[in-house]
C-alpha cells in the first residue's frame, strides 16, 4: 500500500484526474451539445474518446514521473518530506514506467487517429512527449520558456479534443461553418483561460520553489527578475482572465444564460480576486504554497462552468 501511495504522488494523480474531467466535461457538455444543437454528432465514440483521453492522461503521467526524476536536486531542498523518488522508488523504476507511459500514450494516441482517417494526430501526442522531455532536463531552468510551454500543454489538453472533430480536422469549409465557428470560439476561450491560469500557477510555484531552483542553478522568473515583476505578471494574468470572463458573461447575457453569469461571479471573478489579494501579501514558501492551492482549485471551477453548456443547449 506504501508503495502504491507512493507511486500515486509520483504521477501526480490529482493533476490527471483535471486532465481526464476537462476533456470528458468538453467532449460531453460542450462539443457534443453544439454539434447535436446543429443536428450533428460526435466524430469520435465513446471507446475512442476514451482512448484518446487515456492517451493524454498516460503522457502527462510519464511528464510528471521525469520531471521528478530530474528535479531531485530541487526537491531534496523544497520538499523534502514529500520525495518519492529514492526514498521509496528507485530511480530505475521510474525511468522505465516513464518509458512504458509514454510508448503507451504515443501508441494509442495514433491508434485513435487512424481511427478517423487522420494519422497525422497521432503526432500531436509525440510532440507533447517530447516537450515534457526537454521541459524538464532544460527548459524547466530557463527564465519564462519553461512555464509558457506547459501552459501551452495544459492549453493542448483542450484543445486536442476539437482537433479529433471532422468539423475542425475535415476542411477549410468545415471549419467555416457555423458550426465549426461555434466550436472553436468555445474551445478556444476555455484553452485560453486554462493557459492564462496555469501560467498564473507555474509563476507561483517559481515563488514558492525560489531557494532550492536558485540553488541548482535555475533561471526562474523570481530568482532573474525578482520576486516583485514576477507578483505583476500575475496580477496581469489574473485582469487578463478577469476581462475574459466578463466578455464571455457580455456574450452570455445576450441569449440568458443569468445562472452561468452567476456562476462565474461566484465561482471564477470571486476567487480569483481573492487570490489577487492574497499574492499581494506573500513572503513565505507557505504563503505561495496556498495561492498555488487555490489557483488549483479556480482552474477546477472554470472547468466545471461546462455543464452550463449541457443545461441551455
Amino acid at each position: 500500500m506504501k508503495l502504491l501511495i507512493a507511486f500515486l504522488r509520483l504521477i501526480r494523480y490529482p493533476n490527471l484526474i483535471y486532465i481526464a474531467l476537462t476533456q470528458f466535461l468538453l467532449q460531453y457538455c460542450v462539443v457534443a451539445p453544439v454539434l447535436e444543437y446543429n443536428g450533428e454528432g460526435p466524430s469520435l465514440s465513446w471507446p475512442s474518446f476514451f482512448l484518446l483521453s487515456l492517451s493524454t492522461v498516460l503522457i502527462a503521467a510519464a511528464g510528471n514521473i521525469i520531471n521528478d526524476y530530474f528535479d531531485i536536486n530541487i526537491d531534496i531542498i523544497n520538499k523534502p518530506e514529500k520525495m518519492v523518488l529514492d526514498k521509496i522508488i528507485n530511480r530505475r523504476w521510474a525511468m522505465a514506467w516513464h518509458t512504458i507511459f509514454n510508448m503507451a500514450g504515443v501508441s494509442i494516441g495514433f491508434i485513435v487517429a487512424w481511427q478517423i482517417g487522420h494519422i497525422y494526430l497521432g503526432f500531436t501526442q509525440v510532440i507533447c512527449s517530447l516537450i515534457l522531455w526537454f521541459y524538464s532536463t532544460s527548459f524547466k531552468r530557463q527564465i519564462l520558456i519553461g512555464n509558457v510551454l506547459i501552459s501551452l500543454l495544459t492549453a493542448l489538453a483542450v484543445v486536442v479534443v476539437g482537433f479529433y472533430e471532422k468539423q475542425i480536422y475535415e476542411s477549410f469549409e468545415a471549419i467555416m461553418s457555423p458550426t465549426g465557428r461555434k466550436l472553436i470560439q468555445v474551445i478556444g476561450v476555455y484553452a485560453l483561460f486554462a493557459f492564462v491560469i496555469s501560467l498564473v500557477r507555474e509563476i507561483v510555484k517559481d515563488l514558492e520553489d525560489m531557494i532550492g531552483d536558485a540553488k541548482d542553478g535555475c533561471r526562474t522568473i523570481p530568482i532573474v527578475w525578482g520576486v516583485e515583476p514576477a507578483k505583476r505578471i500575475c496580477y496581469m494574468l489574473l485582469l487578463a482572465l478577469q476581462i475574459l470572463i466578463v466578455l464571455v458573461e457580455i456574450r452570455i447575457g445576450f441569449i440568458g444564460w443569468w445562472p452561468a453569469i452567476i456562476y462565474l461571479v461566484l465561482f471564477v471573478q470571486a476567487p480569483a480576486y481573492y487570490i489577487y489579494n492574497l499574492l499581494k501579501k506573500a513572503h513565505l514558501p507557505e504563503h505561495y504554497h496556498r495561492v498555488s492551492s487555490l489557483v488549483k482549485w479556480l482552474m477546477l471551477t472554470g472547468i466545471l462552468s461546462m455543464i452550463f453548456f449541457k443545461i441551455f443547449l
